[in-house]
């Protein structure tokens, strides 16, 4: 019962996002995979400046969440996203990709502040959720040194220290 709950939650987290792209009139891209090259995508910072996801590449590990303050995946995966980026310090970057339609920047970073959520940017075009081919929120991607990710998986119930691991 449980599972089936926590897949109709998963869900509607990806329809947030498969919703705006057929509002937008695109396609679904495809989803990256094990193995795959990290590709950049312009983002903002949640007060504006323009930035690319692959400033993050090429020197520790990266931790991307596809996040929206909605998304009770999300929220369930907040206690592991926490534990593993004050168990990791410094070895490994966490980057949350604000990726849901209908959140301005002030209202994530009204969310993000208090929880000190570092790197937060902000999706606007969905730039980076088409890149990764992200099917909902609580989507995560962990990238190795050389930019190869390693590891992606989706839900509340993902092995945060577990899915770095092979990053290490």
């Amino acid at each position: 019962m449980r599972r089936h709950i926590l897949v109709a939650v998963f869900g509607a987290c990806a329809l947030g996002l498969g919703a705006a792209r057929r509002a937008s009139g695109q396609a679904e891209p495809p989803q990256l995979g094990v193995g795959q090259h990290a590709p950049g995508a312009a983002l903002k910072t949640l007060s504006g400046t323009p930035t690319n996801l692959s400033q993050y590449f090429g020197t520790r590990p990266v931790v991307i969440e596809f996040w929206a303050k909605w998304c009770p995946n999300c929220r369930e995966l907040e206690p592991k996203i926490t534990a593993a980026r004050q168990a990791l310090g410094s070895q490994v970057v966490f980057v949350t990709i604000a990726a849901s339609v209908d959140e301005t920047p002030a209202e994530v970073l009204a969310y993000t502040r208090p929880h000190l959520v570092p790197n937060v940017l902000y999706d606007e075009t969905g730039a980076a959720v088409d890149a990764y081919g992200a099917p909902g929120t609580s989507y995560l991607v962990v990238i190795d040194r050389k930019g190869t990710i390693v590891y992606t998986g989706a839900g509340g119930e993902q092995d945060v220290m577990a899915a770095i691991k092979p990053a290490l």
